[in-house]
């Protein structure tokens, strides 16, 4: 069988939360002119983590969104969502940006990955959390997949593993995708080889050759990421 290599993996984590207790958010911290708006009322949290080769998550940003609250309930800004505020704790730039205070305590609480956060009046609490892992891995090129839609064989070089996940539960298949130049069986790669790309999922895995398979059976569950480390 196939022996793959692993080069490099990412996974994206996004976390949806409700917020009560908040503070209205003034215009002038929104992403809108500050002159042409009124303030926001926040309601959702939305936090994005990500892992770079298997490690811990790490929080990339956070958005806080919410309907406007003009004084004048006639307002045309009444029932409208406001465009939120961003915070990007992963950037250097991060401490010198101006935010309201319970804002940037919540992005602290929120440092890992969590179900619930509460931060003085604040609380936060997840509604949705879900993640997606794609693993790359470097073939030796000598196994075939063949499809009546393919100029020839394609002969993989690389392959492109995916996991989806829902809050902490064990990450579970969702496509396995080939890459590689089509060759002639019998023939070598030549320079400008055209190139091309097949997909599996656990749904045809049937279809597939035996050798595909065993790699899938072989990489149908990934060792689970650290939770992440806390600010």
């Amino acid at each position: 069988m196939t022996v793959p290599r692993l080069t490099h993996e990412y996974a994206e984590r996004v976390i949806v939360f409700t917020v009560t207790g908040a503070a209205d958010i003034p215009p002038q911290y929104l992403c809108d002119p500050p002159a042409a708006v009124p303030p926001m009322r926040p309601d959702q949290v939305r936090a994005v983590y990500h892992s770079r080769n298997g490690g811990p998550w790490s929080l990339e940003t956070v958005h806080v969104s919410g309907r406007y609250v003009p004084a004048d309930p006639a307002s045309r800004w009444s029932g409208c969502r406001a465009s939120g505020l961003w915070l990007y704790p992963s950037s250097p730039h991060y401490p010198h940006h101006a935010r309201p205070q319970w804002t940037q305590r919540v992005a602290s609480a929120l440092a890992a990955p969590t179900p619930t956060a509460v931060t003085g009046s604040v609380t936060v609490t997840a509604t949705s959390d879900l993640a997606r892992r794609m693993r790359y891995f470097a073939l030796d090129g000598l196994d075939e997949i063949t499809h009546w839609t393919m100029p020839a064989p394609l002969r993989p070089d690389q392959m492109r593993v995916t996991y989806l996940s829902s809050g902490d539960t064990a990450w579970s298949l969702d496509e396995i995708e080939f890459q590689g130049p089509h060759v002639a069986t019998g023939r070598m790669p030549g320079p400008g080889q055209a190139r091309g790309r097949q997909s599996f999922y656990p749904t045809n895995l049937g279809d597939a050759p035996a050798w595909v398979r065993d790699l899938a059976a072989a990489h149908r569950a990934p060792d689970p990421l650290p939770a992440g480390q806390p600010a």
